[in-house]
């Protein structure tokens, strides 16, 4: 009787001819291998599945696709170590949501299962939200799209940290070229800075395929703060057709950068005023760029609204092969920078634009000049409109993304609250229940505090001393930092004097740093009032950041760094020259520098790489003295650093055995140092010369510091020069 029972049981599992109900990712695997053209698998999962990796294999026909979905429409969480792979012919796949995990060694979603590929296959109504592996190098997709006339619709991509596109439209083969893909309605949402190459939202083609066209569609898309790096969607293959798509706030443009022949019509980008926010940039040959509109972008160079490329002699096919034939036709520009026509001319890229028709467009509140580079006969310009004023239709937000997402922002009524810390030894524990944004008020008994183990930072804090207060070490073994940021840690902290060295106990490496190992999202550090001191090793810093972390923001104002060994501020970590970087922006002003074998400011990003902005390093009002007077040394470097502005400050008896200031400056950099004085220094050493300005060369006024028992250089006054804010 019991084997009856089972057996009847089991019948709505496999006897069935129009739908079944299954409950586990087994009974999914056994459904699929005995499914037939036009049956429904419905999913009934309430509390999702966890480390699941599917392989859905099924052969539908154009009339009768097999479906799998879920009961009532609701979304099947897939959590922790988790992946999807679709194979075979006409299979329409629903409602999955991954969340809370990441994918250990494939992409998240992959259209192909080892040699058979997915053809005619669909899905919809997918999210995947912050599916990030844990170290932000560690790359991956999360879609890799093989084979012919797949499509993704309806669905929510956001939150994606590490390397690697959100989704990779492949060419590898030639079962997966000319293959019609359609991408539409999707929303793309926070695809956050990454600092490096590999931050794309969208890749349609690589530059080895790029001789093939794809006649992929990119059509009815929502780009939400899409600002990885430069290129949002990186066209590197030909005849794609990109429509009808919204950029709002992305930090980046749609670049055609491979391949012939795309169309680009109809799309709106609005920067709403914010930086680096850019539109479309032109590479190859062939295109037709139409009836866009692109609204309140502050980008430029790369960046610009409209950029058309300089290409490169017999250029190989990763570079920049030369611009012809390409109509720019309609197109609207609103409240933007000028457009460009001499897109990265330099040595290398010296073949200009020729055969480009700009017909018809139109400039609403404008200011000249609207174009650089137009004397290039290459360039058409005809029929161009201005206007003071346009209408424009609202953006159908409702016809994006998935259905279990909301375009409203969570509100979150957490009102930061304001914690009293008399105690050195409970800082930890009021840091562990504190909320985001936080205020932590040191009260102490004594002057000088002893930590015997670092302090983490995992969310976003305020911590201010009450007055200056010195923190020492009081472990028998050296601490590597007395902050620690990690993952989701943000902080600002004021009023602390951190001495790295303290009588009968073991040393401190640093005052404040990122977490070893990596540090997966972004963060912000501002440091205020604050003494760094005595860090008496080489490697060691007052503040510094170790490899795989980066910082959006970085403010450091009103701080003293002396008596170091190793560097005062050191974003330097990523030594690879493959253009990956610490930092985004670095604002320096009124701190002093002295006494210090190492650089002072020390910043790094190295190599050629062209798809970044940063680092950004700005310096004013500051004072170096006697800082890293070693053969070749600098007293600042800035190695790489796109935009640099060193301006008021004084270097006094610094980098005498090499260099007051160090930089590594490409022609498109945007450079000035200027109106500082550098006495008894090292030279100021860039590439072009245009990227100094006016400095001198007098003796400051000197101020005797009691504390040190020497006299330091005093800030200039009364419009005289310049200098850093009396500190001391």
């Amino acid at each position: 009787m019991k084997n009856i029972i089972y057996i009847v049981l089991m019948l709505p599992l496999f006897a069935f001819s129009g739908s079944i109900t299954i409950d586990t990712p087994s009974q999914l695997q056994s459904a699929l291998d005995r499914v037939n053209p036009g049956d429904t698998i419905l999913l009934q999962a309430v509390r999702g599945w966890s480390d699941v990796h599917l392989h859905l294999k099924a052969q539908g026909s154009p009339q009768h696709p097999v479906v799998i979905t879920t009961v009532d429409d609701k979304p099947l969480f897939l959590e922790g170590n988790s992946s999807l792979s679709i194979a075979g012919d006409y299979l329409h796949i629903k409602n999955f949501y991954f969340r809370n995990g990441y994918t250990v060694k494939n992409d998240v979603i992959t259209f192909r299962i080892n040699d058979t590929l997915a053809n005619h296959c669909t899905i919809e109504n997918f999210v995947i939200d912050h599916f990030n592996k844990p170290n932000r190098f560690d790359q991956d997709s999360w879609i890799v799209l093989w084979g012919q006339r797949n499509r993704i619709v309806h669905s929510t991509f956001r939150g994606k940290i590490n390397t690697g596109p959100v989704l990779i439209i492949e060419l590898a083969n030639t079962e997966s070229r000319a293959n019609y893909h359609v991408i539409q309605n999707n929303h793309f949402q926070d695809r956050y800075r990454l600092g490096s190459n590999g931050g794309e939202t969208i890749r349609i083609g690589v530059s080895r395929y790029s001789i093939y066209d794809s006649n992929t569609q990119l059509i009815d898309n929502y780009f939400e703060h899409c600002s990885g790096e430069t290129e949002i969607v990186s066209i590197k293959s030909g005849a794609n057709y990109i429509a009808r798509n919204y950029f709002y706030e992305c930090e980046g443009s749609l670049v055609l950068r491979h391949g012939d022949g795309n169309m680009v019509d109809g799309n709106f980008f609005d920067g709403n005023l914010k930086k680096e926010t850019g539109g479309i940039r032109v590479v190859n040959a062939g295109h037709i760029i139409k009836n866009n509109t692109l609204k309140d972008l502050r980008g430029k160079g790369f960046r610009a609204p409209l950029v058309v490329m300089h290409g490169v002699p017999n250029s190989l096919v990763n570079r920049y092969m030369p611009v012809h034939d390409v109509v720019i036709q309609n197109n609207t520009f609103i409240n933007s920078e000028h457009l460009v026509f001499d897109g990265g001319k330099d040595n290398e890229r010296t073949v200009a634009p020729k055969d480009i028709l700009f017909s018809g467009n139109k400039f609403v509140n404008y200011k000249k000049p609207y174009f650089q580079g137009t004397e290039n006969p290459g360039i058409t310009i005809l029929d161009t409109q201005i206007s003071p004023s346009i209408a424009l239709d609202p953006i159908p937000l409702a016809s994006f993304g998935s259905s279990f997402t909301s375009f409203k922002k969570e509100e979150i009524n957490i009102r930061p609250v304001r914690h009293i810390v008399d105690d050195i030894d409970k800082l930890a524990e009021v840091i562990r229940i504190a909320n985001k944004n936080d205020t932590l008020l040191l009260q102490f008994a004594t002057a000088v505090v002893g930590l015997s183990a670092p302090i983490t930072i995992d969310k976003p804090l305020i911590i201010r001393g009450a007055e200056q207060y010195t923190f020492v070490s009081h472990s028998s073994k050296a601490l590597p930092a007395f902050f620690i940021l990690v993952d989701q840690g943000a902080l600002k902290i004021e009023n602390i004097h951190f001495q790295g060295t303290f009588p009968n106990y073991a040393a401190v490496r640093t005052g404040i740093t990122t977490q070893m190992g990596g540090v997966l999202s972004s963060y912000t550090l501002h440091v205020k009032k604050c003494i760094f001191s005595e860090f008496n090793e080489s490697s060691n810093a007052g503040i510094k950041a170790e490899k795989k972390s980066f910082a959006d923001t970085v403010i450091v104002e009103d701080c003293v760094f002396y008596r170091i060994s190793g560097n005062g501020i050191a974003y330097n970590a990523e030594k690879e020259d493959k253009g990956i970087y610490n930092v985004e922006h670095i604002l320096v002003k009124n701190c002093v520098f002295s006494n210090i074998l190492n650089s002072a400011i020390d910043i790094y990003r190295g190599g050629n790489d062209e798809s970044t902005t940063g680092p950004a390093v700005e310096i004013y009002n500051c004072t170096f003295n006697n800082v890293d007077n070693k053969e070749q040394g600098a007293a600042v470097r800035l190695i790489g650093a796109q935009y640099i502005r060193f301006i008021h400050n004084n270097v006094f008896g610094s980098g005498q055995g090499g260099r007051s200031i160090e930089c590594r400056d490409f022609r498109y950099h945007d450079v000035k140092i200027t109106d500082s004085n550098f006495f008894e220094s090292g030279k100021i050493d860039v590439f072009y010369a245009q990227h100094i300005g006016d400095n001198t060369s007098k003796p400051p006024m000197m101020m005797h510091h009691t504390l040190w028992n020497e006299d330091i250089p005093k800030s200039f006054r009364n419009n005289e020069i310049i200098g850093s804010y009396e500190l001391l």
